[in-house]
């Protein structure tokens, strides 16, 4: 029965079966074509990765292969840093996120989209992580902060900007990862993790840069120097209103000391504690919400602004006394060094930097932190890579991609623009990217190629 339904023929060797299937059989039943459908095979070369084209418009347009092998002309090896780097960004983005995932580039045409002549194996490109990652770490860094800066010459440089920080927890399973320690796991108590810091503007989208750190580090470490060197940066563009915003990991004498040098605005959230408490003044009731309670005091030289949302517990009885009766559903404490801001002002500019879970989803769809080495350079390196992934796909969905396209996340452009299918053929010594004619994201597709093209290169600089 199974064979008449799907049409298939057996051939029977020996102990073994072979099954091969020639064509499925009619669908009279269905509205629409009930003719079979007849397999065949394809000597042709196909690609599921047609949309790729826009990552080497847009690596090709601003120079960024040569501009790496100029700043790491130093490394030596049979692959140069700069094909490298092209190859883990560009799996990152085609879906890949180990280096097992390496091999999948080599028969799915995207090897021949890029040019590629060769594609690494894991254990090459692992003893490349682990002897470059020293070096290649900084130069990374100057590149993204370039990649920020094309995009803001693209689209315009913004007056005023939030840079927000904020630390996300990888946890790690065995015990090869170099830095995986135990330290502060809020989904898996005890099990070593690694703790990166990610910095972001709130406004533009775009990653400031990344801070690698061990498991054990704690929230704070680093950020300071981290954080004069985003600031000084954003002022040598000319930007000089500045606000930072921190969750209440970062809360301390020293950091509220280190903003206040800095000389940009800041909002930091603080714990509630009972002495935080007691440094704030009455509590006043607000006149559009019976609910909202707020409260201003002072702390370490700054504001310290409180907000309480109340609600009463029931009627009280003739006997009790007359003392107030009520259940905090929420507060929120904030520290800042605005001199006019409202309590409840302060709160809901500290919630606008909220959206840097955002971007660290999006960060966590492109597979950044999923696999790592036995080397802390190595795993830096793996970090920057990602972090030039993400800017990359920013920069090209925000001036290349238009409409809904310009906000979509990572799985949705993976999934519906790189993962187009396409034809790869050769005529006149020309290699051709045939796409379907009747393909709806065709359009676009080349709409974008031809705005890459209006990105100004880096050798530029």
């Amino acid at each position: 029965m199974l064979q008449g339904l799907l049409g298939r023929r057996f051939l029977t060797t020996g102990d073994t079966q072979t099954v091969r299937v020639h064509h499925i059989e009619s669908r009279p039943h269905v509205q629409g074509c009930a003719a079979p459908l007849r397999v065949r095979h394809s000597s042709g070369e196909l690609t599921d990765g047609g949309g790729l084209l826009l990552i080497r418009r847009l690596w090709d347009q601003m120079g960024i292969g040569q501009w790496l092998d100029g700043q790491s002309a130093a490394e030596t090896g049979r692959f140069r840093p700069s094909l490298m780097v092209e190859m883990w960004t560009v799996l990152l983005l085609y879906g890949g996120g180990v280096m097992d995932d390496l091999t999948l580039l080599r028969a799915r045409g995207v090897r021949r989209l890029f040019g590629w002549l060769r594609i690494p194996d894991p254990t090459t490109f692992g003893r490349w992580l682990r002897r470059s990652g020293e070096t290649l770490v900084s130069v990374l860094d100057r590149l993204l902060w370039l990649l920020v800066q094309r995009r803001w010459q693209h689209v315009g440089t913004p007056s005023q900007i939030m840079v927000v920080l904020d630390s996300t927890v990888v946890v790690r399973y065995g015990a090869k990862q170099a830095g995986a320690e135990i330290g502060y796991n809020p989904k898996k108590q005890g099990r070593p993790s690694h703790h990166p810091l990610v910095a972001f503007a709130a406004q533009t989208g775009d990653c400031l840069g990344v801070l690698w750190r061990p498991g054990s580090a704690h929230t704070a470490a680093g950020s300071m120097d981290w954080l004069r060197q985003i600031v000084g940066r954003l002022r040598a563009l000319g930007i000089h209103d500045i606000t930072v915003r921190m969750d209440k990991g970062f809360f301390s004498k020293e950091m509220v000391k280190a903003l206040t040098d800095l000389q940009v605005r800041f909002f930091l959230k603080v714990p509630r504690y009972c002495w935080v408490r007691r440094e704030l003044g009455p509590w006043r009731r607000s006149d559009k919400d019976d609910r909202l309670w707020t409260a201003t005091g002072g702390l370490y030289g700054a504001r310290l602004l409180a907000c309480e949302w109340r609600a009463a517990l029931g009627q009280k009885r003739p006997d009790e006394l007359p003392l107030d009766s009520y259940e905090v559903e929420r507060d929120a404490f904030v520290l800042t060094n605005d001199p006019g801001v409202h309590a409840l002002t302060a709160w809901r500019t500290y919630n606008e930097g909220a959206l840097v879970e955002q971007r660290i989803e999006e960060l966590g769809q492109l597979a950044v932190g999923r696999t790592a080495v036995d080397d802390i350079d190595g795993n830096k390196l793996l970090w920057a890579l990602g972090a030039l992934a993400y800017q990359m796909l920013h920069l090209m969905r925000t001036t290349a991609l238009s409409g809904s396209w310009r906000t979509a996340q990572p799985e949705r452009i993976r999934a519906w623009l790189f993962r187009l299918p396409g034809k790869l053929t050769r005529h006149a010594r020309k290699t051709y990217v045939q796409l379907v004619r009747d393909e709806p994201l065709r359009k676009p597709l080349l709409a974008a190629l031809r705005n890459v093209g209006g990105l100004a290169p880096l050798s530029a600089t």
